[in-house]
């Protein structure tokens, strides 16, 4: 019977069953394993249904070392094992052909649940010989390239009949992962019948991915859970500090509170400082000298983070460090290889080797690439840290490229390390204002010409000589004021804020604020302020900072003129002639002299916008560079005379409708160009869209039918980035959809190679280079359409990021 399974093999566990390399192949029908004992030897032939227990047994050996890892007993994680999701398939709803990707924060049970949603494939594949063959890849192990893998082990006649039902562990743990994410979707798409479900943390996908987000346990739950395993009734949330009764509601951070359940030390009082307790306490528990293994676990875990874990002994070592490091249960070995239990220690000790000085930052912050590596490690240092190796960190990070250290502030400082209190006692004012004006300079250096958007800095002013800042803190050290202000060069960099009525009177704004908790606060806040001088200043700052005779300012003029004009529509593109308008301004200037020289003066010109002094000013500027004695806009006049009602695109025929829709989006993708190219200038790649221009925009434009604004144009579309990024140049390439269905992510499937060749290519771009199809009503006719796209694109990329919160609002 063995000679039948000749040619017929279906799959190469990447685990073993008693010591052996598996093989599974058709027999008669049947899905069978043979078990080789050595080369050459004999073969022993299974049924399906016990290669099935064995993949269930598996699932159940991955599941107990992640829940022992943190140091709980066998018992402990038996009893921990009744607070099981009930149904994964319930929360997983995954059909063939499917990609689903679990999310959520470090230690919310990922890697658990996707465990037993594969253990129900199991139970299912040893009763039908028609379902997927279960298969558990960590992310991390696929260095080829997942279709190679897969392909290397399953032959395509079983991928065509069959399929599999793939489980890839940790996306978010490798450089790969988006590359990975990718390769998971044309798995699918070109073998039907599988299904793929990939876990990583919340952020780690696109938004074109199907994501279900597993949920953190109520409190209740957490403590139920924690009485339960710990045997304790007297456990309660008022036992713990705030954190860590946040922390426990992910089941991860609940086993390391089993794990010192009853230990003599004192309590850790934070979610960094728990996984130094129970990392320290495993150290404990090895034969040999700590002191002698914590340098090492450094050095492995830093040279794991580097090299996307493939940690060979003969780098660390060599085998005489093997039955030492076991007894901690921090690390595993297979073969020759050494890895962390929980990629949860392997980040700390990598954290730690950073803060030491055991890795050179240079080295971390050398391209996005690198960055994309050691990001986890850079947010949870901002955790174990001290201040000063956080500001150091910190103040290079921002430097080197203000998007990537905005992201290592929004993971590190608020998730996945909520800090949600208590305040704690300030130090002097001085200390204080120290590190504030540090982090501040950092970030008006890092951001550029942005900065002048966020700060009172002055275009072209350095940051470190002149802002200053007057800060205060109380008496009780529980809150401080503080104001900033444009200095001259070498005066005082920070003052004590000693008269608050002064700072008032001079036309500063003071502002108050409670004392966080944590070393890193400091970079948090700083980001709040950017946060709030963006929400409050961008969308009225663009046309200001813009290229002379771009798209932005062009729009933005031609906005201002029809409120002159008091033209009410865009649909309206009858020729202006310049010397009238010249006139209408000169006079409009007159009436704002008569005002007197007040620097806010407006004149409410028309319902919906107001004119500024300003607005006057570079309407007559601009007027002075034309050349014609007539001006015509220059967007595409409608060609409908008589429509059929008054919803603006019937004013216009598909193929007229055609034109404006590529006219605007051709223009919206110059005004992000200029965007990048001015204010963002210093974000690199690092903002999305950014990584994958330039591009052609390919869509289809569905006309719309009827007479409701339900039944109005859509645009579906998604940028693929041009092969030759050295010259290439943005463009559109929009057509008419043939049918009323929207069939955009059936062919945005055929472009995903592109994608991912590109970002083979193009490493640096990859940790922010979050792709997909967009849907859209189509927006052509706002008073400056290209801008108001270019602006949603960029907010959104911002956002992504943590440096805006709130949805954008329409430029006027």
């Amino acid at each position: 019977m063995a000679k039948d399974l000749d040619g017929a093999q279906l799959w190469v566990s990447n685990s073993h069953i008693g010591g052996h390399n598996i093989q599974i192949g058709y027999a008669v029908g049947d899905v069978n394993v043979t078990i080789e004992a050595e080369a050459g030897g004999e073969r022993s032939i299974f049924p399906r249904s016990y290669i099935a227990d064995q993949m269930i047994r598996e699932c159940s050996k991955r599941r107990e070392i992640l829940r022992r890892a943190p140091g709980i007993t066998q018992e402990q994680a038996r009893l921990s094992s009744e607070f099981d999701l009930d149904d994964p398939d319930g929360l997983i709803s995954l059909g063939p052909g499917g990609v689903v990707a679990l999310s959520g924060p470090m230690g919310a049970g990922k890697s658990d649940v996707a465990n037993l949603w594969l253990a129900n494939r199991c139970r299912e594949f040893a009763a039908d010989d028609s379902k997927p063959l279960p298969l558990w890849i960590t992310a991390r192990n696929i260095d080829s390239g997942l279709e190679s893998w897969i392909t290397g082990i399953v032959d395509s006649l079983t991928l065509a009949r069959v399929g599999v039902s793939l489980v890839v562990d940790g996306v978010d743990e490798t450089s790969k992962g988006a590359q990975l994410v990718e390769e998971c979707q044309i798995l699918s798409a070109r073998w039907p019948k599988s299904r793929v479900l990939i876990t990583g943390r919340s952020g780690a996908f696109a938004d074109h991915v199907e994501c279900v987000h597993l949920e953190s346990w109520s409190e209740d739950t957490a403590f139920e859970m924690i009485r339960k395993v710990t045997g304790s009734s007297r456990v309660h949330p008022h036992n713990y500090p705030p954190q860590i009764v946040e922390a426990v509601r992910r089941p991860l951070f609940a086993m390391l509170v089993v794990s010192i359940y009853g230990a003599s030390e004192n309590l850790p009082k934070t979610s960094a400082a728990l996984i130094q307790h129970c990392a320290l306490r495993s150290l404990g528990r090895s034969s040999g000298a700590w002191r002698e293994f914590f340098p090492l676990l450094r050095r492995i875990a830093a040279y794991s983070v580097a090299n996307d874990g493939n940690v060979a002994l003969s780098e660390v070592g060599g085998e005489a460090i093997r039955h030492s490091l076991q007894e901690t249960r921090l690390v595993v070995f297979s073969e020759h290889k050494v890895s962390f239990t929980l990629s949860l220690f392997e980040q700390w000790f990598a954290a730690e080797a950073l803060l030491q000085g055991e890795v050179n930052l240079e080295d971390v912050l050398s391209d996005l690439a690198s960055f994309a590596k050691w990001r986890y490690v850079l947010a949870l240092s901002m955790q174990t840290g001290s201040a000063d190796h956080i500001d150091k960190i910190m103040i290079a990070l921002t430097e080197w490229n203000p998007g990537a250290a905005a992201w290592v502030v929004r993971e590190g400082v608020e998730s996945p390390f909520v800090n949600n209190g208590p305040f704690r006692e300030l130090p002097g004012w001085k200390t204080v204002a120290s590190r504030l004006h540090r982090a501040t300079a950092s970030w008006c250096n890092g951001i550029g010409r942005l900065a002048t958007v966020v700060t009172p800095l002055d275009a072209g002013k350095n940051a470190t000589d002149h802002l200053k800042l007057h800060l205060a803190v109380e008496d009780a050290g529980m809150k401080f004021s503080f104001a900033w202000e444009q200095g001259g060069s070498g005066s005082k960099k920070i003052f004590h804020l000693s008269n608050l009525q002064e700072l008032v009177r001079k036309g500063l704004s003071v502002g108050f604020s409670p004392a966080p908790a944590g070393d890193a606060w400091v970079w948090g806040w700083t980001v709040r302020q950017i946060q709030q001088g963006l929400e409050a200043n961008l969308p009225s700052a663009l046309h200001l900072h813009a290229p002379p005779g771009g798209v932005i300012e062009t729009e933005y003029i031609w906005a201002v003129v029809y409120a002159l004009l008091r033209r009410s529509s865009f649909l309206n593109t009858e020729p202006i002639r310049v010397e009238e308008l010249k006139a209408l301004v000169r006079g409009l200037q007159e009436k704002a002299r008569e005002h007197g020289p007040v620097d806010d003066y407006a004149y409410q010109y028309g319902a919906k916008r107001t004119i500024t002094r300003l607005d006057l000013v570079l309407v007559g500027e601009w007027l002075h560079r034309q050349v014609d004695d007539q001006l015509t806009p220059p967007w595409p006049s409608v060609d409908v005379s008589r429509p059929s009602s008054g919803w603006v695109w019937n004013f216009y025929t598909p193929e007229r409708l055609l034109e404006l829709t590529r006219f605007v989006y051709a223009r919206a993708l110059d005004a992000y160009a200029e965007m990048m190219s001015t204010l963002f200038q210093n974000f690199s790649y690092s903002l999305n869209r950014s990584s994958l221009l330039p591009a052609t925009l390919k869509g289809s434009l569905h006309t719309g039918q009827g007479d409701s604004y339900g039944h109005g144009p859509v645009l579906d579309y998604c940028l693929l980035p041009l092969a030759y990024t050295e010259t290439g140049q943005s463009n559109v390439d929009i057509s008419i959809a043939q049918s009323k269905a929207v069939r955009m992510p059936q062919e945005y499937e055929k472009y995903e190679p592109v994608l991912r060749r590109f970002h083979i290519d193009n490493p640096e771009r990859a940790p922010f280079a979050f792709h997909g199809w967009t849907q859209t009503a189509l927006r052509v006719w706002e008073s400056r359409p290209a801008t108001n796209i270019a602006f949603r694109w960029i907010w959104s990329d911002l956002r992504s990021l943590g440096l805006v919160t709130h949805l954008p609002r329409d430029l006027e």
